[in-house]
């Protein structure tokens, strides 16, 4: 077990702080008029769904990976700030789940930057 949790403590340090794979794009395209984004993901939608639309919206138009950790940061606040002592408990685990699972790296439907074209490396 405390190698399990040696593993799961590295994998996630070395997801927030690994360089990112994240392509510069000059002008991100902003997500269509119509869009829906997938809500928190593998999240349930709580009453922070407003939060992850938001972060949705975001990881559509990619960036930086400093943008990346201020999208996800917002995210954190946003549902941190909403009444109820559980959103203390969730924000840490969505931001943690977020840093690890939306790396662009991971190439998920969900990524950062998924709403912009695909470049080869």
């Amino acid at each position: 077990m405390r190698n399990f949790a040696a593993v799961l403590l590295f994998s996630i340090l070395f997801a927030v702080n690994a360089p990112s794979q994240v392509r510069q794009v000059s002008t991100p395209a902003e997500p269509p008029a119509d869009f829906k984004g997938d809500g928190c993901t593998a999240f349930p939608d709580g009453d922070w769904g407003d939060c992850c639309f938001e972060h949705d919206k975001a990881y559509f138009r990619g960036g930086t990976a400093m943008e990346r950790r201020e999208a996800d940061k917002k995210l954190f606040q946003c549902v941190k700030a909403k009444k109820g002592l559980h959103h203390a408990i969730i924000a840490p685990m969505m931001w943690m789940g977020v840093r690890v699972a939306g790396m662009e790296l991971l190439q998920a439907p969900f990524s950062w930057g998924f709403g912009q074209p695909k470049t080869k490396k």
